[in-house]
């Protein structure tokens, strides 16, 4: 396999953000794109559309992936995607060719520097989650402001956030309010104002993963990673794991971008989204499955509780 230094991969990086947030002509770049780092290692972006960023990914092959045990690591990407999505906004997923990877979304054009510096965050992260999966980071990957992208106005923000939560049918919001909560039927969400003040972020609380062990529960790991790993190229839409052990959804999407029209449509996709994962836990998790036991070889039927 042909390898490429990260030098070399950052260069194309910082041309791909640039073209993706400044087209020039009818020469677009392409979708996606993937490169090997070395043997274990690979790099590459691909743009989100409908999020209006730039995805910047590494990934790892996963060698400590036995079927038999939870799933560590991948249990260590969604709790840092939650633990994230206030700050740097990281979103572990798994591609199964490529193993498990952790990516940035960018919002935008980045030079070779900071992007250099943010893939390898990125892959120590990735081998630090592999070589020791159940440990907690002190700190998140340090990413560099260029890559996070520039600061919006704070009481600007704020008064869409208010005028967002009286659309909802909530009163005024204080000033100074960053978030709201929400209640769809049984289903808890919260809105928030991200501290860039350029971002709204959704969070739904969608099922209490403390019960689930062993293949349940990794199934429930593999499935989120790759319904993240599929998200990165539409919606903005992650699935995490939070310190309570609540598998949670989060969508993001720019305040600028936001309407009378386009609000109550990505909220009403979000909450779609979130009830359909919480369907697929359930059922992941066999919650609500009748399971029956019956006796053969003529087995006389034992009452609960009498003594045979």
């Amino acid at each position: 396999m042909a390898h490429n230094s990260i030098s070399d991969i950052a260069q194309a990086a910082a041309e791909y953000t640039h073209a993706a947030f400044h087209p020039t002509g009818d020469a677009a770049p392409p979708a996606q794109w993937a490169v090997p780092l070395d043997d274990q290692h690979q790099l590459g972006m691909a743009i989100n559309p409908q999020d209006g960023s730039v995805v910047l990914t590494a990934w790892r092959r996963a060698f400590n992936d036995a079927t038999d045990v939870d799933d560590l690591l991948g249990e260590a990407l969604l709790r840092r995607g939650f633990d994230t999505r206030m700050g740097a906004g990281l979103i572990g997923g798994i591609t199964p060719e490529l193993g498990a990877s952790l990516s940035l979304p960018l919002y935008a054009a980045c030079d070779a520097q900071p992007l250099q510096a943010a893939a390898d965050a990125l892959l120590r992260e990735l081998d630090r989650m592999e070589s020791a999966p159940g440990s907690d980071a002190d700190a998140m990957p340090i990413v560099p402001a260029d890559a996070r992208g520039v600061l919006g106005d704070a009481q600007r923000a704020e008064r869409d956030l208010s005028r967002l939560a009286q659309s909802c049918g909530l009163a005024a919001l204080p000033a100074g309010a960053r978030q709201f909560d929400l209640l769809f039927d049984d289903l808890p969400g919260r809105i928030t104002l991200h501290p860039s003040n350029r971002l709204i972020l959704a969070d739904f609380f969608l099922h209490d993963a403390v019960a689930l062990q062993g293949s349940l529960r990794r199934a429930v790991i593999k499935s989120a990673l790759l319904i993240n790993q599929a998200a990165l190229r539409g919606h903005a839409y992650v699935v995490g794991l939070d310190s309570r052990d609540f598998v949670t959804a989060t969508g993001r999407i720019a305040v600028d971008r936001l309407d009378d029209d386009i609000w109550p449509r990505w909220l009403q996709y979000q909450v779609t989204q979130a009830l359909d994962t919480r369907a697929l836990v359930k059922n992941l998790s066999l919650q609500d499955a009748e399971i029956s036991f019956s006796a053969t070889g003529g087995a006389a039927a034992v009452t609960p509780g009498e003594l045979a």
